[in-house]
């Protein structure tokens, strides 16, 4: 998900202010196939000044069917192999679906790229397409493996009767959850019936949260509150595109900490390397200090703006978010498991 750095900075300046200590989060489990994960969000520091903190969701929910690829009849069509399910079921609403590919033994690259589900058939799949992607066939061949799984949704994630977060009528005294949504920030809160988008109408309970997205949680009591988020650990490499000549709030895709050289994001194509004012910039939350931390790479080592030495193993922590900020053209990041699952 990706917003102009423009946008950024007055984020920064306006919701991000009282930003206080990151997400302290534990991984119980990493090297198996089912992870939890228990976040904190922090409280507020009083009741006039909310807590904000960075979040994403590193873990899937498990599969509902993996197959191979048997026929790719269009550019957004595919079927996969002894499929039989009922027709519509993967496309309800209230119950979205990713398609995410799996295994390829033709562009293993494509690895870890994501689909959202519109429309089945007994075996035949259509999906949307995004960030790039004009024809399916450019990244899916016949005999790769692929997963159809359940969407995250903010109904899933912070509970739809019941919420997580706290709940009220009035938006303004609700915790937050700020999503990015084609360069526009949406203000999501639960009013204590249903989540709701701040301005406008309608249940917004199967809104969908994609894995590679960050997410703001503004938080307005003064007491913390623990999300718990359980699923699938990761298993291959995960892929997000970072948009060209603008910003990309990029969720930690791994429920692990991540060193900043681990991330991988200088070794994308036509990186800018330099010196700060002129290079590519990654933002860090640093809880610590309350403040965004501003990271270049020199062409050697990442390097902290108006810091001095090798800033390399800086911790992105796990459930956690670093807006990523390019000057060229939208590229790919591919990063391999840092693990063995």
């Amino acid at each position: 998900m990706k917003f102009s750095a423009s946008q950024f900075r007055n984020l920064t300046l306006t919701t991000l202010l009282s930003i206080v200590p990151a997400l302290h989060a534990q991984t119980t489990a990493t090297t198996t196939p089912v992870g939890v994960i228990n976040v904190t969000i922090p409280a507020a520091a009083n009741a006039s000044t909310p807590s904000n903190t960075t979040l994403s969701i590193p873990l899937y929910a498990p599969a509902d069917y993996i197959s191979t690829v048997a026929t790719i009849p269009s550019a957004t069509e595919f079927t996969l192999t002894g499929a039989a399910w009922q027709a519509g079921q993967f496309a309800v609403a209230s119950a979205p679906r990713f398609v995410r590919i799996k295994a390829s033994t033709t562009v293993p690259a494509n690895i870890g790229r994501i689909f959202l589900v519109s429309a089945n058939t007994t075996n035949q799949l259509t999906v949307t397409l995004a960030d790039g992607v004009t024809d399916i066939h450019s990244v899916l061949s016949v005999g790769d493996v692929c997963e159809v799984l359940p969407a995250n949704t903010l109904g899933t994630v912070f509970g739809t009767t019941t919420p997580v977060l706290h709940a009220d009528p009035d938006p303004a005294l609700a915790d937050n959850v700020y999503i990015l949504n084609a360069g526009e920030w949406e203000i999501y809160y639960h009013n204590g019936t249903n989540w709701r988008k701040s301005g406008g109408l309608g249940n917004k309970n199967d809104t969908i949260m994609y894995p590679d997205e960050g997410m703001f949680i503004v938080r307005v009591l003064t007491s913390p509150v623990v999300l718990t988020l359980r699923g699938t650990v990761p298993s291959t490499a995960e892929r997000t595109d970072l948009a060209g000549t603008a910003s990309t709030f990029l969720a930690n895709r791994f429920p692990v900490d991540t060193q900043l050289v681990n991330t991988g994001i200088h070794l994308t194509p036509d990186w800018v390397t330099g010196a700060a004012e002129d290079a590519d910039l990654v933002y860090a939350w640093n809880g610590g200090l309350s403040e965004w931390e501003i990271f270049y790479h020199n062409g050697t080592s990442w390097r902290k703006a108006g810091g001095l030495g090798n800033k390399d193993t800086t911790v992105i922590p796990s459930a956690t978010a670093i807006v990523v900020s390019r000057k060229n053209g939208t590229v790919t990041l591919s990063q391999p498991l840092p693990y063995t699952p």
